[in-house]
């Protein structure tokens, strides 16, 4: 099953004057279309492919017009979310209820949440997995340095920095610390890659969700690098 269904975002609507913003609920930030088109410029995904985190579907519903998707499934831990599962990615029995897939693709949460999702990710994936974290998750702390080690990603996709949400007051849009990298664990793979990606090289960019390219154009994209006019 090919989940095409993607829920209308909620406007943002900044907070009265005094009042700070905190962080969203279940650490939950919709990625860019950007970030999938260009890891599709570098990794041409195939097969079954597995989102465990699918959000409001910004990964799954380009990943459903890459033609070289043969199957797709989706979850997503809040139930108000729109995926064929509702488990919590975190917890390894939850992936026993997944189907097989070649691929696992994906924007996780941060924090914590991020290390046992993707451990749980490289244990299911016949492949890889290609998943959008923090360039800071290549530190080797306490939950991840083993696995690092043991595995570390075939290609790092270093990507501009994006706001995601406004400040704490809700007056402009904010970037992390930190930037985006996409981590790639190719588990074919023989060699280890970086790959740094200028904003000005990248097709339908836009800084924040406001600035947004349509779906229509995304899915054009997607379609033109599937067919090499990117």
């Amino acid at each position: 099953m090919i989940v095409t269904q993607l829920l209308t975002p909620q406007p943002y609507s900044p907070k009265s004057t005094g009042e700070t913003v905190g962080r969203h609920p279940l650490n939950f930030y919709e990625s860019p279309s950007w970030f999938t088109t260009e890891l599709l410029r570098h990794v041409p995904l195939s097969g079954v492919i597995g989102e465990p985190c699918v959000g409001h579907g910004a990964i799954a519903t380009l990943l459903s017009a890459w033609p070289y998707t043969k199957q797709m499934w989706t979850n997503d831990i809040d139930l108000h979310k729109a995926a064929d599962y509702h488990l919590d990615a975190t917890l390894s029995d939850s992936w026993d209820s997944f189907p097989e897939c070649d691929w696992i693709c994906t924007n996780p949460p941060y924090s914590e949440f991020a290390a046992p999702i993707i451990k749980n990710a490289f244990a299911k994936a016949r492949v890889g997995v290609a998943a959008f974290l923090l360039t800071s998750f290549l530190e080797p702390c306490d939950d991840r340095a083993n696995f690092l080690q043991q595995y570390p990603p075939s290609l790092v996709l270093i990507l501009p920095r994006f706001c995601f949400r406004k400040d704490k007051r809700g007056t402009r849009w904010a970037t992390d610390n930190i930037t985006i990298s996409c981590l790639v664990w190719d588990k074919r793979a023989t060699t280890q890659r970086i790959i740094v990606r200028p904003k000005s090289q990248i097709v339908g960019f836009y800084k924040n969700p406001e600035q947004a390219i349509s779906q229509e154009r995304a899915e054009e994209i997607v379609r033109a690098i599937a067919k090499g006019e990117l």
